[in-house]
């Protein structure tokens, strides 16, 4: 991989996690610097895996709110508590 430098500010907090996480590992492994770190991370965020989170969380919520109006329906015969309890 070609190295190219270039300067960027980070906020202090940043900075700040980027230290914490990379002295929380006793055995850290030498051949990933801190840039290494700080460029995966803008791979991953840049390549659009937080396009693929999204699309789940979306997902997940549309099925919430399908089982949350199947469980509110007026044909249900008991309410839902009452079918979780397996009571009539």
């Amino acid at each position: 991989m070609a190295k190219v430098n270039k300067a960027y500010s980070l906020d202090p907090r940043t900075v700040e996690l980027l230290e914490q996480y990379c002295q929380a590992h006793d055995n850290w492994d030498r051949k990933w610097s801190r840039s290494k770190v700080v460029n995966d991370a803008i791979l991953w965020f840049l390549e659009g895996d937080t396009a693929e989170l999204v699309a789940a969380q979306e997902n997940l919520m549309k099925k919430v709110r399908e089982l949350a109006q199947l469980r509110d329906s007026p044909e249900s015969e008991r309410s839902w508590w009452r079918q979780i309890l397996g009571l009539r």
